[in-house]
């Protein structure tokens, strides 16, 4: 067999591997966003007959830094794209409660892991607005001691599930990395989950977290 006819029969393979993989690169079916941001949630009222002594009626908590990573797949072609993935939003540093009450937590720590669906409009386009919806888990554990020099008898963390839905905008790639496309996330998002064992009665079980975040969307 001659060397022409080898590389007449290898060509066309070369050609259809390069155009699968030209192919792959356009669809960029992948994306994973990587944000930094704060949490805040509204105060949440004591039950009433509570033993908390407390300067106020409610506990007040303060903003938060939140870190964030968040994995879509695309499922569809067109300018209006469907997604399904998973969030992971973290505090490095805890939730503290504006003046608490002898004898709470005075601070708790937040984990949600929420798989969604993204629906993303203009999704060809330069900006690519969104809406989220999901649920999952969130692990909330509370931390401290109180105003006083007493140690809180902390109940441990609590488990509970989370429900999540938000907005946001994407933009198009403004720079390459490696040949990876990067581009710009801006979003808030909602968690709505149980409360942390704070040590005292609340007049609601649940805890409403909104997380304004953005950073780097990268696409593969």
């Amino acid at each position: 067999m001659s060397r022409n006819f080898r590389l007449c029969s290898i060509a066309p393979l070369l050609a259809c591997f390069l155009a699968l993989a030209l192919q792959a690169q356009a669809q960029q079916k992948n994306e994973v966003g990587l944000v930094i941001g704060a949490t805040t949630s509204p105060s949440i009222g004591l039950a009433s007959g509570s033993s908390v002594v407390a300067p106020t009626q409610n506990l007040s908590f303060g903003s938060s830094l939140a870190l964030g990573a968040e994995y879509d797949r695309r499922l569809n072609s067109g300018s209006t794209a469907f997604y399904l993935g998973v969030d992971f939003l973290a505090s490095p540093f805890d939730v503290k409660l504006n003046q608490p009450p002898a004898g709470t937590s005075p601070e708790f720590a937040y984990v949600f892991l929420t798989p969604h669906v993204r629906v993303k409009f203009n999704a060809d386009g330069a900006l690519k607005p969104w809406l989220s919806f999901g649920g999952g888990y969130a692990r909330l554990t509370p931390f401290g001691q109180t105003s006083s020099t007493t140690a809180v008898g902390l109940k441990g963390a609590n488990n509970t599930g989370s429900l999540e839905f938000g907005g946001g905008i994407d933009t198009a790639p403004i720079v390459h990395v490696f040949r990876i496309p990067i581009g710009v996330r801006l979003e808030i998002r909602d968690f709505y989950s149980g409360t942390p064992n704070f040590n005292a009665q609340l007049d609601s079980r649940r805890l409403n977290s909104v997380a304004y975040t953005g950073g780097l969307l990268l696409r593969f």
